[in-house]
């Protein structure tokens, strides 16, 4: 078995990549296609998705280093090899930059530029008229049309999306951002990555052939990782993790699909696994959540909040293209930001109305949804409770439901205020919430023909049919069970059906699960 490769985790340079012997995975026939005669291109793609990396391969190309690429399918597809002058702005690093300060972190980058060009220094001039002068004093000196690459264009916007300073932060960008149609006539290609189409940022609004390919079936595969690559590429390292975890190529292979996979970026696009998530696990060894942890940003919890999300039903979600392909500032709704930020992907497409159906991509983005919603429900540190909450999970998946429920009433009694909210329905959201995190397939509400089931829960052996009551017993819940038929859905699925009755406390001497039945 070969050795397993030199995985590129958490590097975006595509110079030291291929110099330094890394893996890379070959997008470089896609990477050309989308160059052909395009001249203005905007790509959306989630953090943490190959943006980066796709950009930084453009800059190579651009300037003309054609052994960084033998080997690779553009190296026999390009025959002219041209060196134009490349002009590339990374504005991920001025996300976090007080707004003051925003405009000299811009300045600093387009500095280098004009020590590469000779450009007399002039603090006088604000950062729209010093980039202007870049490119015009490029073209003049190299006698070729200019390449300009802008990487994140809306990470500044996004950081200060639901405070009162965004309106001061585009002003900064659109200074930069309106000089590209001014100077069409001067360049060769303009590449532009982000997250958002702000359509009030000058790059939507006034660049009127920029081609949005977000959406394209062509180029669906231009950032992540495809199946038919992941075996290409990774194959012993699939077998190197197989070993590792006693099991099967096969299985693996399963795991892995069930972790990472399943992003899709339009209609017909190919099931797309995350990069950053893949390279960790084989690096590491584990089927963590590696992206979750690396690409969760503070605006989307507050996103939801703002919207009083419902998370039990935020997914699945049937909406029409215009309806989560939006601006961030026609966000009228919980789901447009969701998608755009990988939360949330496409699962299903209706051709003859035209809707696509939204859902979580994969187990990672899921349980790590849950576990930041977590901090919401449980407002106080529950690193104490983890333990329960481990114990909990193998004996329910185990059936020990009896044992199962004692850990949980212990977990439960150990937060103050849990159950400040005496609504059937919070203690619902709670359960989601955790039994969600925990990776149990959790489902509330759920409709029957005689009326709703409050919880129900599977995994490979079981199936969980919970009624809930506060404040009454437990007895009266099981009996709503039987009473109701909520069962009957799941007798014919093969899994054992176990049916749950559960009795919440909101006493403040008691404020947990008092009393359950259990009757299989």
């Amino acid at each position: 078995m070969a050795t397993p490769h030199k995985y590129p985790t958490g590097r975006a340079d595509f110079e030291s990549i291929i110099n330094e012997g890394f893996l890379y995975v070959d997008k470089t026939e896609r990477m050309y296609e989308m160059i052909g005669s395009r001249k203005f291109v905007f790509l959306s793609r989630p953090r943490r998705f190959g943006k980066s990396l796709l950009v930084n391969t453009l800059c190579a190309y651009f300037e003309g280093k054609k052994e960084l690429f033998k080997g690779l399918k553009i190296y026999d597809l390009e025959k002219d090899w041209i060196q134009y002058p490349v002009i590339q702005l990374d504005m991920s690093a001025v996300k976090d930059v007080e707004i003051d300060k925003i405009s000299g972190a811009i300045a600093t980058q387009l500095a280098g530029y004009e020590k590469k060009y000779s450009i007399a220094a002039n603090e006088d001039l604000d950062n729209g008229s010093r980039f202007y002068n870049i490119i015009k004093t490029a073209k003049e000196q190299t006698g070729r049309n200019v390449v300009v690459l802008i990487d994140e264009y809306d990470a500044p916007l996004n950081a200060h999306l639901y405070d009162d300073k965004l309106k001061e932060v585009k002003p900064k960008l659109q200074e930069i951002y309106q000089q590209l149609k001014v100077l069409e006539k001067d360049e060769r290609f303009v590449f532009i990555t982000g997250i958002s189409k702000f359509s009030q940022v000058s790059i939507f609004s006034t660049i009127n052939n920029l081609e949005k390919i977000s959406m394209w079936e062509q180029f669906s595969d231009i950032c992540g990782i495809t199946h038919e690559e992941l075996h290409r590429y990774f194959e012993d390292d699939i077998e190197v993790l197989a070993e590792k975890h006693n099991c099967t190529y096969e299985q693996m292979m399963e795991q892995l699909v069930f972790q990472y996979d399943c992003y899709h970026f339009s209609e017909n696009s190919p099931a797309m696994f995350n990069p950053t998530s893949i390279l960790n696990a084989f690096a590491e060894g584990k089927l963590n959540n590696h992206w979750f942890g690396t690409a969760t940003s503070s605006y989307i919890i507050d996103h939801l909040k703002r919207h009083n999300a419902d998370i039990k039903k935020l997914v699945p979600k049937t909406l029409f293209a215009d309806d989560f392909d939006v601006s961030p500032e026609e966000y009228d709704s919980l789901w447009p930001i969701l998608y755009q930020a990988g939360y949330l992907t496409i699962k299903d497409f209706d051709p003859q109305w035209n809707t696509y159906v939204l859902d979580y991509p994969n187990n990672e983005v899921r349980v790590g949804m849950m576990q930041n919603m977590m901090k919401y429900y449980f407002p106080v540190n529950i690193s104490s409770g983890k333990m329960s909450m481990k114990q909990f999970y193998a004996s329910l998946y185990n059936g020990q439901v009896n044992e199962a429920f004692t850990y949980l009433k212990d977990f439960l009694s150990e937060i103050p205020n849990i159950l400040n909210n005496k609504e059937e329905k919070h203690f619902q959201t709670i359960l989601y919430v955790m039994f969600t995190w925990l990776g149990f397939y959790t489902d509330v509400e759920v409709n029957t023909a005689v009326g709703r089931t409050d919880v129900v829960i599977k995994n490979a052996k079981n199936i969980f049919v919970m009624e809930l009551k506060v404040d009454g017993t437990a007895e009266e819940a099981l009996a709503q069970i039987n009473s109701q038929n909520y069962s009957i859905p799941y007798k014919y699925d093969g899994r054992e059906v176990v049916k749950i009755g559960v009795n919440i406390s909101t006493e403040n001497n008691v404020r947990t699960i008092t009393d359950w039945k259990v009757e299989e």
